[in-house]
């Protein structure tokens, strides 16, 4: 009589079992494989009927627990051969929405029929479709949804781009980063299945991540490079190759593809694009090399925050911090998030720095106009810091610098105090009313003098203020001082011009 082949969850169970040498409780065989007891008992009968032929027998005993009983010899012979019994796999359910998403995702644009889910996870229909909408959140989280074809299937609906990074993501999330690394160091004209099947570590495995190493070792990193951003650039670009051999390139706007086509990252875009070429024997379009391009920009955003500190790390932050607060404001020297926050970033811009990637900030000419104070402030403090290795820091910097400074302000309630001269005709009622306005508007001014236009234009005393609030235009101005001309009642244009240099008013 033939013997039916076990399943992988009874496989799991009786690996357990003949591991074990003294009898083990139900509820510890579930909690070590993370099953219900109920499922563990209902498989006991049929791994029994497997392990009878070879001399081997499921012993249970209330108040003892679970054990098999028989030859050692054979109990080891078992087990070394128990992972290559072909038998149907049994996923758990967060396995089959893993493997749910990745069929949907690489199939895309094109449907997938549920009865082909359900022979390829072994499981119901009611199953599937309970699987099918728990991976219908996690795709709208990623930017992508699912269309319901009555009679053709499930589609997943986005742009290719956001197709390779959900597919990025699914991996990442789903394969443990050992395993991946383990994977990429084979010799890439060896296949191999992956060890473990579970989850997408067998799709990770048709990704041949080794050749795709190789290319990225050649092009771009070092070829002992393990930082995750090796790893997850080599994923991202293995995923590229599998998507544009399917036929689904790439698609941009002109405006966007133009834009990265000429940025200086798509040099090195290129060269990978033609490596593949060369290596892969497949021709990747404009719009997937700019979509490499873009994906080499941001990849530092994918970068594990765990990213190895450098010896000198801590000395550039305490340098940092104590700058700012001498600066400032002496709060900031206590501030623990600031000093978390700027080790992370130092910690990725010494990636950036060294791979060669530029600084973009989006947000710079915002930062300068919101908080000028603070960004003059980091101005001084990245023009004095020494250079990090062989790369002067570079001026990008100043915005992102600002940001955590100007955080720490805004968090702890520190806004620095800004000096302020005011100027107004001869008659001083008027300097007054706006005196009054602009401490009950912004509680961070300080007034250093009040002054006639006859007075201020005769010394240019402005200089020593970090701002000059007229009711009335000047003449002359000294140089390198901000000037603005105000109602001395302030109204609603003039606080909006004055935020720019002193933040938002407190009314």
């Amino acid at each position: 009589m033939a013997v039916v082949p076990l399943d992988s969850r009874q496989a799991s169970i009786t690996r357990l079992l003949l591991s074990e040498a003294r009898p083990s409780t139900v509820e510890a065989i579930a909690s070590e494989l993370k099953l219900t007891g109920r499922i563990v008992r209902y498989n006991l009968p049929s791994i029994d009927t497997y392990l009878r032929p070879e001399g081997l027998r499921v012993m249970r005993r209330r108040g003892v627990g679970v054990w098999v009983s028989g030859n050692d010899d054979r109990r080891h012979a078992i087990l070394s051969t128990l992972g290559s019994v072909a038998g149907p796999r049994v996923l758990d359910g967060n396995d089959r929405k893993l493997q749910v998403l990745a069929a949907l995702l690489d199939a895309s644009p094109q449907p997938v029929h549920i009865a082909d889910l359900e022979e390829a996870l072994g499981a119901s229909r009611p199953t599937v479709r309970r699987d099918v909408r728990a991976a219908e959140a996690w795709l709208e989280g990623h930017h992508l949804h699912l269309q319901r074809l009555p009679g053709v299937g499930i589609a997943v609906r986005g742009s290719e781009i956001d197709i390779r990074k959900g597919l990025l993501s699914l991996v990442l999330e789903a394969v443990p980063a050992e395993q991946l690394l383990s994977e990429m160091e084979r010799p890439h004209d060896l296949h191999a299945e992956a060890a473990d099947t579970r989850g997408l570590a067998d799709f990770a495995a048709r990704l041949d991540l080794p050749r795709h190493r190789k290319i990225l070792s050649e092009q771009l990193l070092q070829p002992d490079d393990n930082v995750p951003m090796a790893m997850v650039t080599t994923l991202y670009l293995a995923i590229v190759s599998r998507r544009v051999r399917a036929g689904r390139q790439a698609e941009m706007q002109s405006g966007q593809l133009r834009s990265l086509v000429d940025h200086p990252v798509a040099a090195a875009a290129g060269r990978i694009a033609a490596a593949v070429e060369a290596q892969a024997g497949l021709a990747l379009g404009d719009a997937d090399v700019a979509a490499i391009t873009e994906f080499l920009l941001g990849f530092v955003e994918l970068v594990d925050a765990s990213l190895t500190s450098q010896a000198d790390d801590q000395a550039v932050i305490d340098q940092l911090v104590a700058e700012a607060a001498a600066r400032l404001h002496p709060s900031l020297a206590e501030d623990g998030q600031l000093r978390r926050s700027l080790g992370e970033h130092l910690r990725r811009l010494r990636v950036r720095l060294r791979y060669g990637l530029p600084v973009s900030n989006p947000l710079d000419h915002e930062v300068r106009e919101r908080y000028p104070d603070v960004y003059r402030v980091a101005s001084e403090i990245v023009a004095a810091l020494h250079p990090i290795g062989d790369a002067v820091v570079p001026h990008e910097e100043v915005g992102f610098l600002t940001m955590y400074l100007a955080g720490s302000l805004e968090r702890n309630r520190l806004r620095p105090k800004v000096r302020i001269t005011v100027v107004c005709p001869a008659g001083m009622a008027t300097a007054w009313i706006l005196v009054s306005r602009l401490s009950a508007e912004f509680p961070n001014v300080e007034i250093t003098r009040v002054v006639s236009k006859s007075a201020y234009e005769e010394e240019l005393a402005g200089a020593s203020s970090d701002l000059v609030v007229s009711t009335v235009p000047l003449d002359e101005q000294p140089a390198g001082v901000e000037f603005v001309v105000v109602s001395p009642l302030l109204r609603e244009k003039d606080l909006r011009r004055l935020a720019r240099f002193l933040g938002e008013p407190a009314h």
